[in-house]
């Protein structure tokens, strides 16, 4: 039997270069799946497409510098961000493709971005206004993309404000448009009224610019739904959640096969028995129904792990799914492991991942009420990780 002390962890912060030493708990990153998810996406695309990976938010929290090599060696076109602190990283760290922050900038990052070469996103007239006047006062040329709102009403220029916007493009030489874009809000529901309004919009806008002789050299609107379902796709796309192993609904099963990227593994630190009709845990929100064997994990929603998967929440142990019982705590959680043969203290629990999917994301994401993007992120916050190559 493992002692106790094997199930602690020592590893080295990044930001302080400290070491520390917590519970045996870790983020498994497989960037080889990464590339099969790519290349399995590239499938449904036309020839010559260009891909821009959405990587923001630390790359859905499975590491913005890793992710963004491997990728690399796949010959992307670029990156998708949202802020450009980690445009900031990128850079410092070699990679000169271009970067688009897809929802748009705020007036004072302008000099930190044309220093940077990213690629602005104009989403209002004011944004245009600002990026009009930053070029002309500098005495620069830069290349953008328009982001317009087809429908789903969050980031993108008014289609009412559009024949203003081509106007003052008209009158501006310092810098031209080289994309439109838009974002569509179910994509995977490709017959939706909504996912047809946008379109049909699109086409107008694309249309509205064509007249006025503007001919954006890019077009882009597929996500990693619009990349499976639907028929057109535009000639850059932008996959997120696919590359990272979830699939964009439970329908796009049965289409492509995607491949889990993170896990997330701990160790059993605690074995407790107890009696039909005893209690564990806060509340008490568990009583057993027969003599139990009750696992504890060092993992909590302090971890991003969701406290809703109080009594709901599953993982695999020992060839065997097991069940989350009582509430989840900030730094622990139980497992119902009775039927599991000889448990041990120091014995590796999956919660999320695992090289054959045992415990799928968006299974897991489905039952916390929530979806794979917010499990991602939220464990990829403060988890350690570690990275496999084969």
């Amino acid at each position: 039997m493992y002692s106790r002390s094997f199930c602690l962890r020592l590893y080295k912060q990044d930001k302080r270069g400290e070491l520390t030493i917590i519970w045996y708990k870790k983020l498994e990153i497989n960037l080889k799946n990464i590339k099969k998810n790519l290349r399995a996406i590239k499938n449904f695309l036309p020839a010559n497409t260009q891909i821009l990976p959405v990587i923001k938010n630390d790359a859905y929290g499975h590491g913005l510098l890793e992710v963004a090599r491997v990728l690399s060696e796949e010959k992307v076109f670029g990156f998708g961000l949202s802020e450009p602190e980690e445009a900031f990283v990128l850079r410092k760290e070699g990679f000169s493709q271009p970067i688009l922050l897809l929802s748009g900038f705020e007036k004072d990052w302008l000099s930190e971005m044309y220093t940077l070469k990213i690629t602005p996103v104009v989403t209002s007239l004011n944004t245009f206004e600002w990026l009009r006047n930053f070029v002309k006062n500098r005495n620069v040329k830069w290349r953008f993309h328009l982001k317009v709102d087809t429908g789903m009403h969050r980031f993108g220029i008014d289609l009412e404000e559009l024949d203003t916007l081509i106007e003052k493009m008209k009158n501006s030489s310092y810098f031209f448009l080289e994309g439109v874009m838009t974002h569509l809000s179910c994509a995977e529901k490709p017959e939706h009224e909504l996912t047809q309004l946008q379109l049909e919009n699109l086409k107008k806008v694309l249309e509205r610019l064509k007249i006025n002789g503007i001919n954006p050299k890019y077009v882009h609107f597929a996500n990693s739904g619009g990349i499976i379902f639907l028929t057109e796709k535009g000639n850059l796309v932008r996959p997120g959640i696919s590359i990272y192993g979830s699939y964009p609904s439970f329908k796009a099963r049965e289409l492509v096969k995607l491949y889990p990227v993170m896990s997330l593994k701990s160790r059993i630190v605690e074995i407790k028995k107890i009696k039909r009709g005893e209690y564990a845990g806060y509340g008490p929100n568990f009583r057993a129904q027969r003599d139990t064997i009750l696992g504890l994990v060092p993992v909590g929603y302090g971890d991003g792990y969701p406290r809703i998967l109080s009594n709901r929440g599953f993982a695999y142990y020992k060839g065997k799914k097991v069940h989350v019982v009582g509430n989840v705590s900030m730094k622990a959680l139980y497992l119902d492991i009775t039927e599991v043969e000889k448990p041990q203290i120091g014995d590796e629990v999956i919660l999320l991942g695992g090289d054959n999917e045992e415990v799928p994301v968006d299974k897991l994401a489905e039952l916390a009420e929530t979806i794979s993007y917010e499990l991602f992120c939220s464990l990829g916050k403060s988890i350690p990780r570690e990275y496999k190559y084969a």
